[in-house]
């Protein structure tokens, strides 16, 4: 049985997932890039394009660095009544042996993997089987 496309996108763009200290604050954010900011009082996240890194003002606090990172979206609105779409991403990336994490904007969700393994994560975002297991690895 063929699984439904999700019509996934692929952000051509490398991520970061950057961590800084709880309290900093962006400089000017980019208007013609993806930026998303997790702000607690534990720390603040920021996922955005590798070349921000390239800017000391983002570069100078950070606490950890996490490159190659590419980013898939579905397209949207996706309704907040939607039940199970994301356990359906998630069961068809973990099926590919695909780790992943979300966000989430106020009608787009966007997941993002590795980029070694994106084009792999769209194919079966798109509804195609995952290869099969790879010997040695986790079922």
């Amino acid at each position: 049985m063929a699984l439904a496309d999700l019509n996934p996108t692929l952000d051509p763009a490398h991520l970061a997932v950057v961590r800084y200290p709880a309290g900093w604050q962006p400089p000017a954010l980019p208007t013609d890039a993806f930026v998303g900011i997790v702000a607690s009082d534990l720390e603040v996240t920021v996922v955005g394009p590798e070349w921000l890194l390239d800017d000391e003002a983002w570069a100078g606090a950070a606490l950890q660095v996490d490159r190659a990172w590419r980013r898939v979206t579905f397209p949207g609105p996706l309704p907040w009544e939607l039940v199970g779409f994301l356990a359906d991403v998630a069961a068809r990336l973990a099926g590919a042996q695909i780790p992943f994490t979300t966000m989430a904007g106020f009608t787009t969700d966007h997941v993002l993997v590795r980029a070694a393994q994106a084009d792999l994560a769209v194919a079966v975002l798109s509804g195609q089987e995952p290869p099969p297991q790879r010997p040695g690895t986790n079922p």
